[in-house]
C-alpha cells in the first residue's frame, strides 16, 4: 500500500513512517518542517522512505503527491491551544484549510482512503465518559479547528474516499522527532534533569497513549479501512495530572513533586474517555503504559541522549514562535486559506 504521511516528519509522523515501512507498505513523507529546529529529516526517516519538503497547504504540491496513493494521512499542523493562539489565522490555515485542501485532491486523485488526525481535545469539558458520540465541546483554537474539520470533510471526499478520523489522547514516548512538551514527557524529562516534577494542578483528567500504540493503531486502521470517529486510546490509561505526577515521582529515583496552584485556568478541559470502540476493533493495540513511556523518556535524559531538556526545539509553542519571528512559516492567504478562512470564521463568529 502506498501511505502518504503529511506532516510525517513530526513526533508522531516519524515513528508512524518507520512502522508502516517496517510492515512493508511504501511511505511518503511531506512535510513544511514549520518549527525551529535544526533535524534533518532525512536522518528521522526509514531509509526506504521518500521526503517532500513543502507547504501543506498547496494545491498542486498535494495534487502530485496523491497522484499514485492508497491513503493519505494527515498529521500535520500546530499543536496544542498555546500554540494555535500565537496567531490564529495561521492555525486555521494549517489546522483546518490544510486537511480540507488535502481532502480535495485525494478526491480528484482517486485516493481509496483518508484519515485525519483529530484530537481528544474536541471533547472540552465533560463530566462522566465520554464516547464517539458524544458532542464535542471545543474550548479554543485548536479544538475548533478539529472539530470543523471532522464536520466538514465528508462533504469534500463525498463517496469517493473513506475517511476516518483519530481522536487522539495526549501522546508520550519517545520518538526520532522529539517532543518534551506535553504533559508526560515534560514532567518525566524535568523530573530525570532536575528531580522535580511540576505540578500545576493535578484533579484534571487526561487520557494517555504511547506514540507507538499511534502508529499500529493507524496501521490497523489502513489495513482494515476503519471508518469513521475512532478514540485512540485505551481505557486503563484514563488518569489525572495529579496521578501522572505520581507515577513520575515513582519511576524516576529522587525525584520530588512542586506542586503549584490547585487547578490551571490557563486549560480547562477536563474529561474522561471511552476507548471501547477502538479496543473491540484492535485489541490489545494500545497496550503501552504510563510507566513505559515515562521510563522512555527519563532514559533520554539519564543517558544523554537529551542533554538540555529546556532547548526550544522540544517545544512546540517555543519552536513555532520562533519560525514565526524569523519569517520561516506564515500566513498564505491563498484563495484556497481564504475560503475554508471564512468557513471558520462564520462557524465561530458567536464564539
Amino acid at each position: 500500500m502506498h501511505v502518504v504521511l503529511l506532516g510525517g516528519a513530526g513526533y508522531l509522523g516519524t515513528v508512524a513512517s518507520h512502522h508502516l515501512a517496517a510492515l512493508g507498505h511504501d511511505v511518503t513523507v511531506v512535510d513544511g518542517l514549520i518549527y525551529h529546529r535544526e533535524d534533518d529529516p532525512a536522518a528521522l526517516l526509514p531509509r526506504t522512505a521518500r521526503f517532500v519538503h513543502g507547504d501543506l497547504r498547496d494545491a498542486a504540491l498535494l495534487a502530485r503527491v496523491s497522484a499514485d496513493a492508497d491513503a493519505v494521512v494527515h498529521l500535520g499542523g500546530i499543536v496544542g491551544e498555546p500554540a494555535s493562539q500565537l496567531d490564529e489565522q495561521l492555525a486555521v490555515e494549517l489546522n483546518y484549510a490544510s486537511p480540507m485542501i488535502a481532502a480535495e485532491a485525494a478526491t480528484a486523485a482517486g485516493v481509496g482512503h483518508y484519515v485525519f488526525f483529530s484530537s481528544c481535545s474536541v471533547y472540552g469539558l465533560h463530566e462522566g465518559t465520554v464516547d464517539e458520540d458524544t458532542e464535542p465541546n471545543p474550548l479554543g483554537i485548536y479544538a475548533r479547528t478539529k472539530v470543523l474539520a471532522e464536520r466538514r470533510l465528508p462533504d469534500v471526499l463525498g463517496s469517493q474516499s473513506a475517511l476516518t478520523c483519530l481522536r487522539l489522547a495526549t501522546a508520550h514516548g519517545a520518538s526520532p522527532r522529539q517532543r518534551l512538551d506535553s504533559v508526560v514527557n515534560k514532567m518525566a524529562s524535568h523530573a530525570a534533569s532536575s528531580g522535580s516534577i511540576p505540578l500545576n494542578g493535578g484533579s484534571q483528567r487526561r487520557p494517555l497513549v504511547h506514540v507507538g500504540d499511534v502508529a499500529r493503531v493507524l496501521a490497523g486502521v489502513l489495513e482494515q479501512r476503519l471508518t469513521g470517529a475512532w478514540n485512540l486510546g485505551s481505557d486503563p490509561e484514563n488518569h489525572t495530572i495529579g496521578d501522572i505526577a505520581a507515577t513520575v515521582a515513582e519511576v524516576v529515583p529522587g525525584a520530588v513533586i512542586d506542586r503549584g496552584p490547585e487547578r490551571n485556568e490557563a486549560d480547562a478541559r477536563d474529561y474522561r474517555v471511552s476507548f471501547a470502540r477502538i479496543e473491540r476493533a484492535l485489541p490489545g493495540a494500545c497496550a503501552t503504559t504510563l510507566k513505559d513511556g515515562v521510563r522512555e523518556i527519563a532514559d533520554l535524559v539519564l543517558t544523554g541522549a537529551v542533554t538540555d531538556p529546556g532547548q526550544a526545539q522540544y517545544d512546540n509553542h517555543r519552536g513555532l514562535l520562533g519560525a514565526v519571528t524569523s519569517g520561516k512559516v506564515g500566513r498564505l492567504e491563498s484563495a484556497d486559506c481564504r475560503r475554508y478562512g471564512a468557513e471558520y470564521s462564520s462557524e465561530w463568529e458567536a464564539s
